[in-house]
C-alpha cells in the first residue's frame, strides 16, 4: 500500500471524513486548547506541542457550525504546523483507484475537500489540506 494512497478516516465536526496521510506529521492524544484573544479567525488557540504552540483549528468557524468547539479526543497534526481536533478515529483506507467524485455544489465542507472517497457504500470527504490553509489565509485577509 503506497503512503500516498493512504487515508486516514476520522471524525471532526460532528461529520465522517478522510484525510491524507501523507500530509500528517503525527497523532496525539487531545489536550485543552488555549484560546488567544483576538487571534485569527479559524484559530480556536494553541496547544504546547514538542516545546512549541501550534495553533489548532477551529472547525465552527471553517466550516459555519459555532457547536464544535469542544476538547479534542486526538489531534492531527499537518505537516505546515495546524492542529486537526478530532472527535475520533476509525483507522486507515486505501484510496480507490478510480479517483474522487465532486462534493455536492451546497456541501458546507466544499471549500476545503479534495473531493469525495467511494468506501463500499458511502461517500466520504477528502479534506484538502492546502484547501483549508487557502481558506484559513483568506479569513485572516478579511478580518
Amino acid at each position: 500500500m503506497s503512503e500516498s494512497r493512504l487515508l486516514l478516516h476520522a471524525r471532526a465536526a460532528g461529520r465522517a471524513f478522510l484525510l491524507p496521510v501523507s500530509e500528517l506529521r503525527e497523532v496525539v492524544p487531545g489536550s485543552p486548547v488555549t484560546p488567544i484573544p483576538s487571534g485569527p479567525p479559524g484559530i480556536q488557540g494553541v496547544v504546547l506541542h514538542h516545546g512549541e504552540f501550534l495553533p489548532v483549528l477551529d472547525w465552527g468557524v471553517v466550516v459555519g457550525d459555532p457547536d464544535h468547539a469542544a476538547p479534542p479526543a486526538v489531534l492531527a497534526v499537518l505537516r505546515p504546523r495546524l492542529g486537526l481536533p478530532l472527535e475520533g478515529l476509525a483507522g486507515t483506507v486505501e484510496a480507490p483507484e478510480g479517483g474522487l467524485n465532486d462534493p455536492p455544489a451546497e456541501d458546507a465542507w466544499g471549500p476545503i475537500l479534495a473531493g469525495l472517497c467511494r468506501l463500499g457504500n458511502q461517500d466520504l470527504p477528502v479534506l484538502d489540506p492546502d484547501r483549508l490553509l487557502a481558506l484559513l489565509h483568506r479569513l485572516r485577509k478579511a478580518r
